[in-house]
């Protein structure tokens, strides 16, 4: 959908608001602009956004690579996610079902989860690999992640804390040395992880 040459980047989960490329907010049963609404402000051209499933959050990507997480009941930003990044790359952006976790592509192929009552905290980095993230979709109960690439359909991610430990000790036959830990969680201190 198109409104006064904008175009439409997402639609809340009620299916009754659009967010434009400019960060207006648009009724979409009369592709109209709404009045009283601030939208989203502040921000270069939007090219990706995301409402989290209960509408109270929305991810925005605009065409310098910042993302922002904007509390989408009172039109605020709330965080910086990333600051920029490629302007050639645009961000895949996605909500766990109860809106408690965002994630969003980056142009290196990896995946960055935040918290989303706590989106200054790091991001969790998931290595995905070298291709470009195509689509990614969270599990109902929020504890794994699938991604979508060029060369991979459906990869399966656990974002527990306690079965991604267990995952990830099953898979290696000795504790992980400081190159192979870097590799995997490259946001976390090197440690003793599996218990040996």
């Amino acid at each position: 959908m198109t409104v006064n040459g904008e175009e439409t980047v997402t639609v809340d989960p009620a299916g009754r608001t659009a967010l434009t490329s400019e960060g207006t907010l648009v009724d979409v049963s009369t592709g109209r602009p709404l009045k009283g609404r601030a939208g989203v402000q502040g921000e270069d051209y939007l090219t990706e956004g995301a409402f989290s499933p209960d509408g109270r959050y929305l991810a925005a990507a605009d065409v310098q690579g910042r993302v922002t997480l904007w509390d989408a009941h009172h039109w605020r930003r709330l965080a910086v996610l990333r600051s920029g990044g490629s302007n050639r790359h645009q961000p895949t952006l996605g909500f766990s079902a109860d809106g408690s976790l965002v994630a969003a592509s980056e142009p290196d192929g990896s995946v960055h989860v935040w918290e989303t009552a706590t989106p200054a905290l790091p991001a969790a980095t998931l290595p995905v690999g070298g291709s470009p993230v195509l689509a990614l979709g969270f599990t109902s109960d929020g504890e794994e992640l699938h991604v979508a690439t060029p060369h991979l359909a459906d990869r399966t991610y656990p974002l527990e804390p306690d079965r991604a430990a267990r995952t990830v000790c099953a898979r290696t036959p000795a504790e992980l040395t400081r190159t192979q830990w870097r590799r995997w969680f490259p946001s976390a201190d090197h440690r003793q992880a599996c218990g040996t």
